[in-house]
């Protein structure tokens, strides 16, 4: 070997140690990750927000074949307003003409990417267990149900709705319920091995499972859910609804169906009940999280928020229930920026990292969207934590009624099934039953419109939320 070439291959070699001595330390799973050169998961076509005709089903990669309302509005939230944009084309701020998010809220949310080592960390969907929708009609809504397996017993938690709410007729007919789990520990290592046996097993026996194989289990489960909503574009393109739940909750399918209806032929609807806050993305943390907008306003005041660089405030559907549209989902994850989130989230093993607010990120990419559209406010009668002895109806913690659709914080066997007994036979609280006229009663909304909520508080909401200004002028 020449003396030349020689003096490369040093240079070369001592150049590598150097970057590897620079590099921030990460899970060995992350180096993996680096080393195979993993591509993101295909997207939708950025910029489609403004087409009429939803994105076309693009396929996922595939892995390892295997087997109470305030003084200020509340918690206050709408339906959109048809789309318009206020007369004279002004958009939401942060967001560009074509529909992606402007280059500065791009560059916030984007931040310190390099600096995690996020750029070769890439979240894709590898699934097995999911039985395909085999009915000739597609499915009205598909619900995943977000499954911790690294929190106590999640194998008796999926048999518990098994037993119960996904026994529902609606369920298999009209609504498709998937249980998400993920199968690497928080620092990117894999779950124990018998563990991941079980899982498999299960998924085979019930085929009601997606097993995430490159998303991380965490106290937040916002990789699982931006995977779910990533996952569930793809495979179920005909679906009106793709919503969101988690594996504590109970859901009333029946009575959810009926009142998610009237809503089929809006394509852009996000529904849920709702809090506010704002959204760090640089350090992955919630700020100034209230029951109302200016609740919200004055705590990121006294939390410096903005100087934090905090986006917001917006209002989010919190995660007992998330219900977004298909066309809203699809434009959410063809976004840049979320795959890039996910990315650095992902790659963030260390503090500061994810684990808190995966519905405030939801909600954080809804509200960067250009259209006129927040969570739509259902009410805390409707979707609420459990408790059987409360009595107030200004707090979230609320007994089985009548118009209990989705029960949250259900702590184990018995409290799930005596929530099944009292929604069908009523309960201390409410002693009706709720038949099959009640289970399709259709229940309010708290607040109708954007217009409606920009309208309340004297002027006071309009000032502190941007998407009042996307409000028509009359």
């Amino acid at each position: 070997m020449r003396t030349w070439q020689l003096l490369l291959v040093v240079t070369v070699f001592v150049s590598f140690i150097l970057i590897l001595r620079e590099a921030p330390v990460a899970a060995p799973v992350a180096a993996q990750y680096a080393a195979n050169s993993l591509r993101s998961t295909p997207v939708l076509s950025t910029g489609v927000p403004n087409r009429e005709e939803p994105p076309q089903r693009v396929d996922p990669p595939v892995d390892v074949p295997t087997v109470p309302p305030s003084g200020d509005g509340g918690a206050t939230a709408h339906a959109q307003t048809g789309g318009s944009t206020n007369g004279g084309g002004t958009r939401d701020r942060g967001v560009a003409s074509d529909g992606k998010l402007s280059a500065s809220i791009a560059a916030s949310i984007a931040a310190n990417s390099n600096a995690t080592g996020a750029s070769s960390i890439v979240t894709t969907v590898a699934s097995t267990g999911v039985v395909p929708w085999k009915k000739s009609e597609p499915p009205f809504m598909v619900l995943g149900v977000v499954s911790n397996v690294m929190w106590q017993d999640s194998f008796s938690r999926r048999q518990w709705i098994r037993e119960t709410w996904k026994s529902y007729d609606t369920v298999g007919k009209t609504v498709h319920v998937v249980f998400i789990v993920a199968l690497l520990q928080s620092n990117l290592s894999p779950i124990p091995q018998e563990v991941e046996a079980r899982l498999r097993k299960e998924a085979e026996v019930h085929g009601d499972m997606l097993l995430l194989a490159r998303v991380p289990e965490r106290k937040s489960p916002c990789l699982k859910t931006m995977a779910w909503f990533r996952h569930a574009v793809h495979t179920y393109p005909s679906a009106t609804f793709l919503a969101k739940t988690d594996d504590d909750a109970f859901v009333q399918t029946i009575k959810l169906e009926a009142n998610m209806r009237p809503f089929a032929k809006e394509e852009r609807v996000y529904i849920g009940s709702t809090l506010w806050g704002s959204y760090i993305t640089k350090s992955f943390e919630p700020c100034a999280r209230r029951m109302g907008p200016n609740m919200c306003a004055g705590g990121m005041k006294e939390e410096n928020c903005k100087e934090r660089g905090a986006i917001g405030p917006y209002p989010y559907a919190v995660g007992m229930l998330q219900v977004l549209s298909y066309k809203v989902a699809a434009w959410m994850v063809a976004q840049e920026e979320f795959a890039e989130f996910e990315r650095r989230a992902t790659a963030a093993t260390r503090p500061p990292m994810m684990d808190q607010g995966e519905d405030m990120v939801i909600g954080m990419f809804l509200y960067l969207s250009p259209w006129p559209l927040m969570p739509l406010h259902w009410g805390w009668d409707k979707l609420h934590d459990l408790c059987f002895k409360c009595t107030r109806k200004d707090q979230i913690w609320r007994p089985i009624t009548t118009q209990t659709v989705v029960a949250h914080h259900i702590a184990n066997e018995d409290i799930i099934k005596e929530v099944f007994h009292n929604i069908t036979h009523g309960s201390h609280f409410d002693p009706r039953p709720c038949g099959s006229a009640c289970q399709q009663q259709i229940l309010p909304f708290e607040v109708t419109s954007l217009e409606d909520l920009c309208s309340r508080g004297g002027g006071s909401i309009a000032r502190v939320y941007s998407k009042c200004a996307l409000v028509r002028k009359k």
